[in-house]
């Protein structure tokens, strides 16, 4: 139930997932180093505000990315049966 499960049973979407996450990390680093200021400033093109909103949206992302992540690590694909026998 890891990372090692979900590439065996789906190698070509944990890889896809995993190049997805990488590359939002990266825009995530990239939107850090170029916002400006948050507070006050001039609020026309680069600005701190715009550049927190971009950074939640990113880190909404890659939370969904890795609770994916996690349901592709799953041994069964489906829950287990109730009542038990």
């Amino acid at each position: 139930m890891g990372i090692r499960t979900a590439i065996e049973h789906n190698p070509l979407v944990a890889a896809g997932l995993l190049f997805a996450l990488g590359w939002s990390l990266l825009i995530g680093l990239q939107i850090y180093n170029q916002m400006g200021s948050i507070t006050g400033g001039d609020w026309v093109g680069r600005h701190g505000i715009g550049g927190l909103m971009g950074l939640l949206v990113i880190a909404a992302f890659v939370g969904l990315a890795i609770a994916t992540f996690g349901a592709l690590g799953e041994p069964e694909p489906r829950p287990e049966e109730w009542p038990p026998e």
